[in-house]
C-alpha cells in the first residue's frame, strides 16, 4: 500500500501520472492589477472552424485571435496569405466579461426577398459577450465592430451558447435565475424565458445534435430539457451536493457531464436520465457536510473533447485534468496550473485552453489514445441515431448495453 501524499487522486501521486505540456501562453495585459477583482477569464472560446479564438483577459478587455487550425497556433501576424483577411482584435468591452461564445449563420432570407434586416448576421462569424451589468454584446470578429446589444437579464450572465446548426438561436443564463432564447436571424428578438427562483443560473449548453438542453446552477441544480425549446418542464438531475457551475455534452449527445463545487464530475446517460460515472478530484470523497461547503477542491469548469472520450476539468487543487471516461481511477494526464478557473477544447480536439485568475490563458496538447473500432462505431451510432430507440436496434444484449455506455458503470 502506497504511502498517501496528495489526496487528490486516488491511486497515484501526481509525479506518477503523465504530465501535459503547456504549448503556449498568452499573458494578461492587465496582469499588473492582479491584485483587484475583475482580472480574471472567466471565460475563453472558439470559433466553430477554430478560425478564431476569443479570450477575456480581465478588467473588460476582450481578445479576437486569427487561429491557425492545421498547425493547432496562433495565426502568425506576417503570414498574410493565411490569415485571410482576418485580423487580431483588441476591444474595451466597458465592462467586466463573465461568457464568451462564437456563432456563425447561414443564410435565412429566401432570394429575390426584400426583406430589411438591421442586422445580417448570414456567413458572419460573430462573438457573443455576457456581461456583469446583465446585457450580451454581439461583435463581428471580421471588423471587430460591435453588431447588436441584447437586453433583458437583470444580472451577470455566466453563460452562453449557440446551437450548431447555423440558425443562431442563442441560450444565456443568468444570475437573475433566468434562461432566455434568441433568435439573431429576426433582429435578435428573445422569444422564450425559463425563470427558476431563487436559482442562480452559472452554466448552459445546447447539445450538437439539437436535441437537448442542459442548465446547471445553486441549489445543486441540473436542468435537462428533451427538446431544444425552454417552453416544457425540464427533468430535474439529482446527485450532485453542492452548486453546480459548468455542464457539457458529449459530440454525440449522449453523454452530460457536470462539474460542482462537492469535488466530483458526473456523467449523465442524456436519453435515460441516469448517472454513469462519477470522477473525484479529492479522495477520499468528502462527507456530506464537507461536500456543501468549503472543501478546497472546487471543480470550476468541464470540457469534452470531440474524440468522445477525453474530457478536461480544471479545480482549485491547481491541477489540470484530462480523464479517459472509458478508463477507472484517475486521470490520464495532469498539469499543474494554479488558479485555473475555465478551460475549452477547440472544435477540432487538439488544443485545450486554461483561463486563470490572473487574465493568462495557456494551451495544452494532450496525449490522446487511439479509439477502438467498437467506440467509433458507437459515437456514429449514437450522434446519427436522433431518437435514442438504441433499444430497438437488432443487436445482442451486450452491444446494447455497450452503445448505452454502460461500460462506464464499471469504471
Amino acid at each position: 500500500m502506497r504511502q498517501v501524499k496528495s489526496t487528490s487522486f486516488e491511486f497515484f501521486e501526481p509525479d506518477q501520472i503523465e504530465q501535459a505540456n503547456v504549448v503556449d501562453h498568452l499573458i494578461s495585459i492587465t496582469r499588473e492589477n492582479y491584485s483587484k477583482a475583475g482580472g480574471e477569464t472567466w471565460a475563453c472560446a472558439w470559433a466553430p472552424d477554430d478560425s478564431y479564438f476569443a479570450w477575456s483577459s480581465g478588467h473588460h478587455m476582450l481578445h479576437i485571435i486569427p487561429w491557425d487550425s492545421e498547425k493547432h497556433k496562433r495565426q502568425n501576424p506576417g503570414d498574410t496569405e493565411g490569415l485571410k483577411g482576418r485580423n487580431y482584435h483588441l476591444i474595451d468591452v466597458g465592462e467586466n466579461i463573465w461568457s464568451l461564445a462564437f456563432g456563425s449563420g447561414l443564410s435565412q432570407i429566401p432570394v429575390g426577398s426584400s426583406l430589411y434586416r438591421h442586422c445580417k448576421f448570414d456567413h458572419c462569424i460573430i462573438l457573443a459577450t455576457g456581461l456583469a451589468s446583465g446585457r450580451i454584446k454581439l461583435w463581428n470578429c471580421l471588423a471587430g465592430n460591435l453588431m447588436i446589444e441584447l437586453i433583458d437579464h437583470r444580472d451577470t450572465v455566466r453563460c452562453l451558447d449557440f446551437t450548431k446548426d447555423g440558425s443562431l438561436q442563442l441560450l444565456s443564463a443568468s444570475r437573475d435565475g433566468t434562461l432566455k432564447l434568441w433568435d439573431l436571424h429576426n433582429e435578435g428578438n428573445m422569444y422564450s424565458t425559463f425563470k427558476s427562483p431563487p436559482t442562480m443560473f452559472y452554466g448552459c449548453k445546447f447539445s450538437p445534435n439539437g436535441q437537448f438542453i442542459a442548465a446547471v446552477g445553486s441549489c445543486k441544480m441540473v436542468y435537462l430539457w428533451a427538446n431544444n425549446r425552454l417552453n416544457s418542464l425540464p427533468y430535474r438531475l439529482d446527485g450532485h451536493c453542492n452548486e453546480v457551475v459548468s455542464c457539457d455534452f458529449s459530440l454525440d449527445s449522449a453523454l452530460l457531464a457536470t462539474a460542482a463545487y462537492d469535488t466530483k464530475i458526473i456523467i449523465w446517460d442524456t436519453y435515460r436520465m441516469e448517472k454513469l460515472r462519477c470522477l473525484g478530484h479529492l479522495h477520499p470523497s468528502p462527507r456530506l457536510i464537507f461536500a456543501g461547503g468549503a472543501n478546497d477542491h472546487y471543480v470550476r469548469n468541464v470540457s469534452f473533447c470531440s474524440d468522445g472520450q477525453t474530457l478536461s476539468s480544471v479545480c482549485d487543487d491547481s491541477y489540470v485534468r484530462f480523464w479517459n471516461i472509458s478508463e477507472p481511477g484517475d486521470p490520464r494526464n495532469i498539469s499543474i496550473v494554479p488558479d485555473a478557473v475555465s478551460c475549452q477544447f477547440s472544435h477540432d480536439g487538439h488544443v485545450l485552453a486554461v483561463g486563470c485568475r490572473n487574465g493568462d490563458v495557456k494551451f495544452f496538447q494532450p496525449k490522446k489514445s487511439i479509439p477502438t473500432l467498437l467506440r467509433l462505431c458507437r459515437q456514429v451510432i449514437r450522434r446519427e441515431l436522433l431518437s435514442g430507440h438504441t433499444h430497438l436496434l437488432p443487436l445482442p444484449s451486450m452491444l446494447i448495453d455497450f452503445l448505452h455506455y454502460k461500460d462506464l458503470l464499471h469504471c
